[in-house]
């Protein structure tokens, strides 16, 4: 999770807690008891008062009588010890923030750090769930609109019920709004009335926009309206075979997914794939160009900043080239890892 220091009230507040529902129901299995685990998460918190510690280390510093395995039946619903569910109870609870190691966003090395040493001024908790709602439906609906609720509720990753509360305390107030081809109610702030019916878009607006960009994450259903059905499976990367919502640097002409690029860093230029034949000869023309205005750019002003994301072979493939071998396939091909 990325979000803006100033909101990290808002989104800690909001996260999912899918531990601390599966420890509850999971309770009578466990090896460990409910004040065992009260004194384990102690002792973890106690271990990073001085300063951050990866997993291994926090293991070397509690109790190792607190730190139990779980049995299969556990593991198979994602608890595999005392000590991940500790730390990962710790961190719904708002008091524990899992960092990258080297402060990279493509690292893979993590550590553990108290939230009180890095986000003094963050109290979660002290925020009302409902408040939290109408904050973020206001921040969705400002950068999504025309947009559903479910679009809110799946994106926010809260219930339909709390979604429409939420959006019920936007001011100004979200208002309905007609989206050709479809009878679903879409919401719009109606401060964003006017200028939504006076925009007029260029005749052939074109972008190459970012690895990860929300234009792609910021819906529950973008195929038919940003991406063709038969196009589905191509600007998305994978994991061991499996489609994810993992959006790749994509071409947009007029609104659609027409393409996917990436950075190439041996020959320091935009590599491009159009998948879509439709387009007009003087449109991908005008693509290439816009392609090397990029290049020229990244060249000039971003260096050794990673473009995209890291690609793991068949657990994380994000190169294009290599996806483009699986389009057409469907969204689960067999990949051996």
């Amino acid at each position: 999770m990325l979000v803006p220091r100033d909101q990290a009230s808002l989104a800690l507040r909001i996260r999912t807690r899918t531990f601390t529902e599966l420890s509850k129901q999971a309770r009578q299995q466990m090896p460990v008891n409910e004040a065992d685990m009260e004194k384990l998460k102690t002792a973890i918190l106690k271990s990073l008062q001085s300063s951050p510690k990866t997993s291994e280390q926090i293991q070397h510093a509690v109790p190792t009588n607190l730190n139990r395995d779980f049995g299969v039946d556990l593991k198979r619903i994602g608890l595999t010890n005392s000590l991940a569910l500790a730390i990962n109870l710790l961190k719904e609870e708002g008091k524990l923030l899992k960092q990258q190691a080297k402060k990279r966003l493509d690292s893979t090395e993590y550590s553990y750090v108290l939230t009180s040493n890095l986000l003094p001024e963050a109290d979660p908790f002290n925020l009302r769930m409902e408040e939290a709602c109408t904050q973020l439906a206001a921040q969705f609906f400002r950068a999504e609109a025309p947009a559903r609720i479910r679009d809110f509720a799946w994106w926010a990753g809260i219930n339909v019920t709390d979604a429409i509360r939420g959006a019920g305390e936007v001011k100004p107030k979200l208002v309905p709004i007609s989206v050709e081809g479809t009878k679903d109610e879409f919401l719009i702030s109606e401060s964003d009335l006017d200028s939504l019916f006076s925009f007029k878009p260029p005749e052939a607006a074109i972008n190459l926009i970012p690895y990860r960009d929300t234009y792609l994450k910021g819906q529950r259903e973008v195929v038919d309206r940003f991406v063709p059905a038969e196009h589905a499976d191509k600007p998305f990367s994978r994991w061991k075979g499996k489609l994810i919502n993992d959006p790749l640097a994509t071409v947009i002409f007029n609104g659609r997914v027409v393409g996917v690029w990436e950075w190439n860093e041996d020959d320091e230029e935009v590599d491009l794939l159009l998948f879509d034949s439709s387009i007009p000869k003087s449109v991908e023309k005008a693509i290439h160009k816009r392609r090397g205005e990029l290049a020229n750019f990244i060249r000039a002003n971003l260096g050794e900043v990673r473009l995209q994301g890291s690609d793991y072979g068949p657990h994380q493939m994000t190169g294009i080239h290599d996806l483009k071998a699986f389009w057409g396939k469907g969204a689960h091909v067999d990949v051996r890892v």
